[in-house]
């Protein structure tokens, strides 16, 4: 099945990409997503374990575009088996490279042992709950693989990150 973008698609795009940085000239980031083709012969490792409908089908590379567009600059993709310490380097690069924020305050790490991987239920929750007290939340893309998709952006954009989100095919968690 060919799927095409739409016009409103990349426009979505666009401005959930201005929601996740502050950095004035995005017009590279516009370019990409303007001249971004899905290829369906880059993409044919996807074969569900049942059949799909196609409208299922174009959710999944919805989420697909979002992950292939977003990383590395705007998303950090970190398996669950990572260790929080690669969680907090993740988030560190990303409020650094797209906010300018080179010291940020996250969960004091003795709460964890050394075997605490990004999958124990509480550590996106300790995660958000620090970088909201610095006017940031933190958001994981729902992606149906085995990897967590953060991105990270100022809490008085939560509203409207939540809305672009879902307009592009995309859950939150």
């Amino acid at each position: 099945m060919q799927w095409v973008m739409t016009d409103a698609f990349r426009q979505d795009l666009k401005q959930l990409v201005a929601l996740l940085t502050n950095r004035p000239d995005l017009q590279w980031m516009n370019e990409m997503i303007d001249h971004y083709q899905w290829n369906d012969a880059e993409h044919d490792e996807f074969e569900p374990a049942y059949p799909v409908s196609d409208e299922e089908l174009i959710a999944f590379r919805q989420v697909e575009i979002i992950g292939d567009l977003l990383q590395p600059e705007f998303m950090l993709q970190i398996d669950w088996n990572e260790g929080v310490d690669q969680l907090e380097a993740g988030i560190e690069d990303l409020l650094l490279s797209n906010f300018g924020v080179n010291r940020a305050s996250f969960p004091n790490m003795r709460h964890y042992d050394n075997r605490t991987t990004i999958a124990d239920e509480r550590v996106l929750g300790d995660f958000n709950r620090e970088l909201k007290k610095q006017g940031f939340n933190l958001a994981n893309i729902i992606s149906g693989d085995d990897n967590v998709w953060i991105i990270v952006y100022p809490t008085t954009a939560h509203s409207q990150v939540e809305q672009l989100m879902s307009q592009l095919g995309a859950e939150l968690a």
